[in-house]
């Protein structure tokens, strides 16, 4: 597997990227945001906010998993540059519950951590059991909290060491 920045050339495959059953709405919600993230990235009035977009490239440089994350913007202060809100992460649904899905976070830790990042922050839909699950499980040490600002989501923050 390779993790690198998403590129222009990734445009038809993150428009095409196979999530699988889609009879949930918080999974019609991820399509879509796939579908938008190289535009999403490149908005130019959002440059503040770091946005970044990578994935993981199998031998065939087929894309099988993709995560996106940005600063956190704090409603007085701006972008907080040492705190980053990962946006979504999403692996091919033929290559779900391999491990991949921990590998891309890893990866966006260990990038995140040696750039200064303090703290990382996810949310999950409550339906979504099994991202639910997996953050529970891969992260132990996640606080776990559902701000009403958030509502209806599960909030997940991770401090970096």
């Amino acid at each position: 597997m390779i993790f690198r920045n998403a590129q222009p050339t990734d445009a038809n495959q993150l428009e095409n990227f196979p999530i699988g059953d889609t009879r949930h709405d918080y999974l019609d919600e991820v399509t879509e945001i796939v579908q938008g993230l190289l535009q999403w990235r490149d908005d130019p009035t959002r440059n503040d906010l770091d946005r970044q977009v990578v994935v993981l490239t199998d031998d065939n440089h087929t894309i099988v998993a993709v995560a996106a994350h940005e600063r956190i913007e704090h409603e007085r202060l701006g972008p907080l540059t040492n705190h980053r809100y990962l946006m979504i992460a999403a692996i091919r649904h033929d290559h779900q519950r391999t491990g991949l899905g921990q590998l891309l976070i890893d990866s966006i830790l260990n990038d995140l951590q040696q750039q200064g990042t303090q703290t990382i922050r996810w949310l999950v839909h409550p339906d979504n059991q099994p991202s639910i699950r997996f953050s529970r499980t891969a992260y132990p040490e996640t606080d776990e909290t559902q701000p009403p600002e958030d509502h209806p989501y599960i909030a997940f923050t991770i401090t970096l060491n």
